[in-house]
């Protein structure tokens, strides 16, 4: 029976068994029809499974509302709703508390894909792969490189050397767009139905916590560990949600297939000392209309295991900053900043992102990873109405072609890029600010005129970089960047 010690106005909830964390969401629901300001959940150590939307706060009004939940060393797990085998579960251990991948290693593709003649949306690659009949690989997916997407096809079989598979969605990136783009060879992931050892859980939901249009005091997470949860929206959903502070503090998010902390024009969002590690998507999104948000110590490691163009860290919000975070490990971008030219920029979304390092470690870097195409480690989107970059130290990127350190693309508009420390890229510029005059014509673009509003100065690097500057635009300008050897 879940505890419940009442102090003047607080109430604080203590979860000690499951069937505790089971009854939570009706105690806390209680506690807010009751008008309480102030709950406080306190987690025992243990292995705490909750359902799809464990916790859901929705049409508040309680601007004076406090809700805390707290627990070191206790670890929350998405249940199993005992469906069956699916592609999008996640796995953990449930002795050792960590994510269990279930993908093979990414590999290299021996040319690029064909077309299978006479079966309609077939097609194949040569491998070095086992042959496998059409029951044997019942279930399976591959993930196949296709410029800066990683594609999900259904496998059909293995034979002769060939591996066989459909085509039943098309991603807007072209099948061959690794021919044009520095004609490297595609990458490939498979994704079999996996054999699991009986201490492995199958993790068949997504989300624990959903706030959607509240307007409330302070939400607090501080100690608790995430392993695993299914594919599908993200972990921590923040909708239209006015608050004082929403924080998560010594957190720790493992494996975990969706994304994991999404703020849609929420405000207040503070993200400091969690760690992020080995999660498929992105793991902090502050999307448009979310205000001052702190993202802030952070350590993100060996993250974008789903081969995605989603980076680790997005940030389209006003007012944003990004600092001190170390940032190791990624499909395709560490930071991905300001809006794409096809969205109109309806809040001005502006912020800071400094003094973080960003790289990819040796062992990363010694082996074929499931890593795309021209990307950028700071990858800056066109639509900007002040983004900084500064004092950031960004080093030994890697990838298959055009892997930057910073990527300014489409004619990005109104970013600083300063002071910062760009060593080691092994296939793409360290700097990279490219012209890009036609941004505004082309189809369904927002933006008047692009490459404008751009200084970039007293950086430091050691390889190539392409900083471009307009001449008719007064308010750009480059210097002092100087290039070391």
């Amino acid at each position: 029976m879940i505890r419940t010690l009442l102090c003047a106005a607080s109430i604080l909830l203590q979860v000690v068994s499951q069937s505790d964390f089971d009854a939570l969401p009706l105690r806390l629901e209680e506690c807010l029809t009751a008008g309480t300001d102030s709950v406080r959940v306190e987690f025992a150590p243990g292995l705490y499974y909750y359902g799809e939307e464990h916790l859901r706060l929705e049409g508040l009004r309680r601007p004076a509302l406090s809700l805390s939940l707290e627990g070191e060393g206790a670890c929350l797990v998405a249940r199993d709703p005992g469906t069956g085998y699916s592609p999008e579960n996640g796995y953990m251990d449930t002795v050792t508390r960590e994510p269990v991948y279930v993908r093979a290693p990414a590999k290299r593709a021996k040319f690029w894909p064909l077309r299978v003649l006479f079966r309609k949306r077939v097609f194949k690659i040569p491998c070095n792969e086992p042959d496998r009949s059409p029951e044997m690989v019942k279930g399976w997916n591959i993930v196949l490189s296709q410029w800066y997407k990683g594609a999900v096809y259904p496998v059909l079989e293995i034979r002769n050397g060939w591996l066989y598979f459909k085509r039943e969605t098309y991603y807007g990136t072209g099948m061959w767009s690794e021919l044009r783009f520095g004609r490297c060879l595609p990458r490939y992931v498979l994704c079999p139905v996996p054999e699991l050892k009986p201490t492995v859980h199958v993790c068949g939901v997504s989300n624990f916590l959903t706030v959607r249009d509240c307007e409330i005091g302070e939400i607090r997470l501080e100690g608790l560990s995430f392993v695993g949860n299914r594919e599908g929206g993200s972990l921590i959903a923040l909708e239209r949600v006015q608050a004082d502070g929403i924080r998560f503090a010594g957190c720790s998010f493992l494996g975990l297939r969706s994304h994991v902390i999404t703020a849609d024009e929420a405000s207040g969002v503070e993200v400091s000392h969690c760690v992020f590690r080995e999660d498929y998507l992105s793991a902090v999104r502050i999307l448009e209309g979310s205000r001052n948000a702190r993202i802030v110590s952070n350590r993100f490691l060996n993250n974008g295991l789903a081969m995605s163009n989603a980076a680790t860290v997005v940030c389209r919000g006003v007012d944003y900053l990004v600092s001190g975070n170390y940032i190791e490990d990624f499909s395709h971008s560490a930071m991905g900043l300001g809006i794409h030219y096809t969205l109109e920029d309806k809040y001005g979304t502006c912020g800071v992102v400094e003094k973080n390092e960003i790289c990819m470690s040796e062992a990363f870097r010694s082996e074929l990873r499931p890593t795309l195409i021209d990307g950028g480690a700071i990858y800056v989107n066109t639509g900007n109405t002040r983004t900084v970059i500064r004092d950031n130290y960004v080093h030994d990127i890697v990838g298959p072609h055009g892997n930057r350190g910073i990527f300014a693309d489409d004619g990005a508009v109104k970013v600083e890029i300063s002071g910062n420390r760009v060593f080691r890229i092994r296939n793409g510029y360290c700097i990279d600010l490219r012209r890009c005059f036609r941004v505004h014509r082309l189809p369904d673009s927002k933006i008047p005129k692009g490459n404008v509003g751009n200084r970039i100065y007293d950086n430091t690097f050691d390889g190539r970089s392409r900083i471009f500057v307009r001449r008719d635009d007064p308010s750009s300008a480059a210097y002092n960047n100087v290039r070391i050897r």
